[in-house]
């Protein structure tokens, strides 16, 4: 596995921090080689789900034809969901509920701080999670969307249907996901935590999202100073922020302050 992601790193260029679209489109075309294109119902479900817990939108989206539904991943320290426009387009007919929460459970790897850094996964800067870390983080994330869905008065029966159709009561020890029980009481709870947590209550690695994305823009607009501070303080708020102090190192080196 680790030789494979090596592989991907490989085939995606080393650009500056100002090029993220264009990483986007190289992760997408390393999954598939077909046409892009931009999707506001992708925009719009994003700014749904983030919304119920107070958050910025600070991912790069990216729609990639052929994926089914939806993919977290992260690039150099920056998050992306990769999604399938045909899957993200049954969004925008009704409710449906079902591929919301897909796209929910995706955010949630990201919120949850799951997602591997591919560069530094392949440098073995990072080690890889064992089966037993892998489920309980697909709990985590099915957690954080049946808490959404709730906010979004959606019924817990579709995503209780997905669920159902993607799992399966077999013994789970040899396997990367939950059983299905497991992951419909995860479901369970998130959806029964809606009732009582504050809409707006953030956690200190949320808002250290906020002022690593924050710094990233500074940067892009050759705001050096800027970038250091916001990177900064997104390190006193969550002192593990790999990419927080590689970034601000980084603007350190091109000031020449060594």
């Amino acid at each position: 596995m680790r030789n494979l992601l090596y592989i991907l790193v490989l085939l995606i260029s080393f650009s500056s921090f100002g090029q993220n679209n264009k990483d986007a489109l190289r992760l997408c075309s390393v999954l598939q080689s077909n046409s892009f294109s931009s999707n506001s119902a992708a925009e719009d479900a994003l700014e749904r789900i983030l919304g119920t817990i107070g958050a910025s939108k600070r991912f790069v989206l990216q729609s990639c034809s052929n994926t089914n539904n939806a993919v977290a991943t992260s690039y150099r320290g920056i998050r992306y969901i990769l999604y399938d426009p045909d899957f993200m387009n049954t969004l925008n007919y009704g409710n449906n509920w079902g591929n919301l929460f897909i796209l929910a459970h995706e955010v949630g790897h990201h919120i949850n701080g799951h997602s591997l850094d591919l560069v530094l996964y392949a440098a073995d800067a990072v080690e890889s999670v064992s089966l037993a870390q892998s489920r309980q983080q697909e709990l985590e994330a099915d957690e954080f969307a049946g808490f959404v869905l709730a906010r979004l008065g959606g019924p817990i029966s579709d995503a209780n249907e997905v669920i159902s159709k993607i799992s399966n009561n077999s013994d789970d020890s040899y396997s990367t996901h939950p059983s299905r029980s497991k992951r419909l009481n995860a479901v369970s709870r998130g959806y029964n935590k809606s009732k009582t947590k504050s809409n707006n209550t953030k956690s200190k690695k949320e808002i250290a999202n906020e002022y690593f994305y924050k710094g990233l823009e500074k940067n892009e607009n050759d705001d050096k100073n800027g970038a250091i501070s916001d990177y900064t303080i997104s390190i006193s708020l969550n002192p593990n922020s790999i990419s927080a102090y590689t970034n601000r190192g980084a603007i350190y080196r091109d000031l020449g302050d060594y």
